[in-house]
Order: C-alpha cells, then sequence, then structure tokens
C-alpha cells in the first residue's frame, strides 16, 4: 500500500509528462517552421532536432498520441487507486455515503471521473496549450531534445500502432496519417523575405520592400500623417497670388484649403490645375493673380480615421483618384494630414518630391554624428543609428526624446541613448525641429 505522498508525488509527475506532450503538440503546429529552419541552416541542434520531427511529421505525431494515452491510462489507474485508499476506503465515507446507499457499489468510477478529469483537462491540456501557442517557436526549440528521447523509448509502441492505423486509413483512400496544412502567417512571410535577401536570391532592396509592405496593415495612418501644426494650408479667401507665393516658399504645389478656422479643411487647391484651368482664358496676369481661390477649389476630400490601416487608405486613394486625405480623430476633429506620397514611402522609402531638396530630414557631419528633424522616421533612425530601437508610442526621432525626456526639452539639453549622445540643437512651438546624434567611439 503506498502512502499518499507518494500517490500525489505520481499524479503530478504524470500531469507534467501529460502537459509535456500536449505542449510539444501545439508548439509542433504553431511554430514558425521558416524561422526554426533558418535556426537549423545556421547551426542551432536544437532546431535541427526539431527540423527531424518536420521530415518525419507521422512518427512524431505517433509519439506524442501513444505518450498521451499512456500517461493518461496511469493517471486514471493511480487516480482510481488513490480515491479507493483514502476516499472510499475511509472510515467518514463508508459511514455517511455507502451505508446510506447499499446497493450503489460504483463510487470509486465516479469519484475518479469527478476528480480526475477536470484537473487533467485544465493543467495537462487546456492551460499548456494555451501558454504554448503565444511562445510556440521557443518552446519547440525547447522540446526537441527532450522529445527524441521520449521518441526512442515509445518507438516500439510507436511503430506498431502507426503501421496498423496506417493500414486501415488506407482502406478510407488516405495513405498518410499526416497530412500537411498551409498555415503560413505574416511573420513567415517576413522570414522569407529576410532570408531571399540574405542569400541573394533578391536585392536587398526589393526584400526591404517585401518587409515594408508585409507591415502596412499593421501600421495606422497616424503613424506617417503630417500633423495638424505643420500644415501650411490657405483660407477660402486667399488670391492666387497667395497660392504662388506659398508655392515658391515650400516648393509644393497643392495645398488644403480651409473655411473659418485651420483645423475645417473643405478641399484642395493646386497651382498647376489653376494655370490649366479654361476659367483663366482672357484673364491677364494681374487680373489672374488677384482672383480668389474658391472658383478653383477640388472640394472632393477623403476624411479618414487615425486607426484606418496604411494599406487600406492607399488602395482607396488610388481608387478614388484622391491625392491626399484629413485624418480626424475619434471625436471627429482635424489631427492631420496624409498624402500619397507618405503613403507610397511606407514601401519604397524616401521619394524626392516636388523641389524637395537632398537629405532635407538628415544630414551627416562626421564619420560618427549627424544631425536630422525631429520628423526623421524611427526606421530611417535605426539604418543612420545601426541598431533597433523599441519604438513603442512614438514613430519619430522627435517623440524618441520625449519619451526619454518626460517632458518638452529646451534647446542645449542632452540625453543618453543606447551608447550615444542627443543633443537637442532646435525647439520652435513645442516642437523639436532639430537634434543632433553623436555616437560613442565604439559605437562607430
Amino acid at each position: 500500500m503506498l502512502s499518499l505522498w507518494i500517490y500525489l508525488l505520481l499524479l503530478l509527475l504524470l500531469l507534467c509528462c501529460n502537459a509535456f506532450f500536449s505542449g510539444s503538440e501545439m508548439a509542433f503546429n504553431a511554430s514558425s517552421k521558416l524561422t526554426l529552419n533558418s535556426k537549423a541552416e545556421s547551426g542551432d541542434a536544437r532546431a535541427q532536432a526539431f527540423c527531424r520531427f518536420l521530415n518525419d511529421s507521422e512518427y512524431f505525431l505517433g509519439t506524442v498520441l501513444v505518450g498521451n494515452n499512456l500517461v493518461n491510462v496511469s493517471l486514471i489507474t493511480i487516480g482510481q487507486n488513490l480515491v479507493a485508499q483514502y476516499i472510499v476506503g475511509s472510515v467518514w465515507f463508508q459511514e455517511f455515503f455507502v451505508s446510506r446507499w447499499p446497493g450503489f457499489d460504483s463510487w470509486n468510477e465516479v469519484l475518479t471521473t469527478l476528480l480526475v478529469t477536470p484537473v487533467v483537462l485544465i493543467y495537462s491540456e487546456i492551460l499548456p496549450k494555451a501558454v504554448v501557442r503565444n511562445r510556440a517557436d521557443g518552446f519547440a526549440l525547447a522540446m526537441a531534445r527532450p522529445m527524441e528521447l521520449m521518441a526512442k523509448l515509445l518507438a516500439p509502441i510507436t511503430i506498431l500502432v502507426t503501421a496498423v492505423c496506417r493500414r486501415i486509413s488506407r482502406h478510407f483512400g488516405q495513405e498518410s496519417l499526416s497530412h500537411s496544412v498551409s498555415n503560413v502567417t505574416r511573420e513567415d512571410l517576413k522570414v522569407m523575405a529576410r532570408m531571399a535577401a540574405e542569400q541573394g536570391m533578391v536585392a536587398h532592396e526589393a526584400g526591404a520592400m517585401l518587409q515594408m509592405v508585409l507591415e502596412l496593415d499593421q501600421k495606422p495612418v497616424e503613424t506617417v500623417m503630417i500633423p495638424l501644426v505643420e500644415i501650411r494650408s490657405l483660407a477660402l479667401s486667399a488670391r492666387i497670388a497667395d497660392v504662388q507665393s506659398l508655392t515658391a516658399e515650400t516648393g509644393y504645389s497643392r495645398f488644403p484649403v480651409y473655411d473659418g478656422r485651420i483645423n475645417e479643411i473643405i478641399g484642395v487647391v493646386s497651382l498647376r490645375q489653376i494655370m490649366a484651368s479654361p476659367k483663366i482664358a482672357g484673364m491677364s496676369a494681374e487680373v489672374l493673380m488677384q482672383s480668389p481661390i474658391a472658383a478653383f477649389v477640388d472640394r472632393n476630400i477623403s476624411y479618414v480615421p487615425e486607426s484606418k490601416g496604411i494599406s487600406e487608405l492607399l488602395c482607396e486613394l488610388r481608387y478614388q483618384n484622391l491625392p491626399m486625405a484629413i485624418v480626424v480623430d475619434e471625436y471627429g476633429g482635424m489631427i492631420g494630414m496624409v498624402t500619397i506620397e507618405d503613403l507610397a514611402e511606407q514601401i519604397v522609402g524616401n521619394i524626392q518630391g516636388e523641389k524637395e531638396q537632398e537629405s532635407l530630414l538628415l544630414q551627416r557631419i562626421g564619420n560618427n554624428a549627424f544631425e536630422c528633424d525631429g520628423r526623421l522616421g524611427i526606421r530611417d533612425l535605426e539604418r543612420s543609428l545601426g541598431f533597433r530601437i523599441d519604438n513603442q508610442g512614438y514613430e519619430t526621432a522627435a517623440g524618441l526624446i520625449l519619451k526619454l525626456a518626460g517632458r518638452i526639452p529646451k534647446a542645449g539639453d542632452s540625453f543618453r541613448f543606447h551608447g550615444c549622445t542627443v543633443d537637442v540643437l532646435e525647439v520652435k512651438h513645442y516642437r523639436i525641429s532639430k537634434l543632433r546624434f553623436t555616437l560613442d567611439n565604439d559605437r562607430k
């Protein structure tokens, strides 16, 4: 007769084994095969062990199922003995239950089912699979070597059971017990693009573009929009001379038009469209310059929520043949503007715009230093610094500094960040407009 502690220890050990088999099955199905194959090719022994299972998935699943069933049978057997010895066989149970229902002799089976089944279901099936599902790659590597050992121990039973099942399945027209299901995820496609670029199958620029395309749906419009405070716009009462003047100042030919307040955009005016319009036929230059822009405003403009995906908006603007869209917040207030060029730059990188000067946002001033506009995107900043940045909650260099400072910095403030010094050179109207990054010597 075993003691209570030995029974409990055996049950705990079997529950852990059951959880291991269940978690291994989930890791096998949910892990990124491309990522693990890549690790295997780079020499990772655990990934190589996992890939051996991938090449013989039928044998792997057979091992898991045989192991799971052996453990479950053992759990039920030990559970029944525990219940029979310490519950049904106890004096209080005999006195309060057995004596009152003398004709019922299935107490052992009923109590075992009621007590063991929920424990096995929760701690050996549901919980392990839920935990492993979100960490499938890591667990797949961790379980590969132990599963190889279990596969060798259970090999005689697994081979026999698999052979019998294969013969039975052939009668139903199925040659293999396992079947391949395509479940390629977005992360898998990113890995494929990166591997293709690393192995020279595609140009590095093409690989980077593929990865950016796959990230479009995950980025909202607010991350690429021009903030309201930076928009150069014209009042509805402005004249064509004002459009010409603003074009000469900024280098752009298309501007939003507002009626009353700056955040009440009603349309877009374009100097090119004005010059090509038949409405100006016969006008002298002086009369034309003094003409109001109201007659030339294109009121066909799109309003989009800040949470809209970049990919979706890009398709909409192309379909509607619109050059830009106004971004509004959840309360309906205008917070910015986004052009089709801004969206396209998320795929192909910086585009030289109308009279846009080269290196407008970033200028190198030495081997280990550069100055940049606060609007410089985190991705471009990463390329210049040479390391990844955890950009939670911000998308620009200015956002990074606000995160580091916890306040609006002043010109002359300096911060340390991942082996480099960041100097705030210029702040205009609470906006960080110019920064200098200086890398330490060991970061060059």
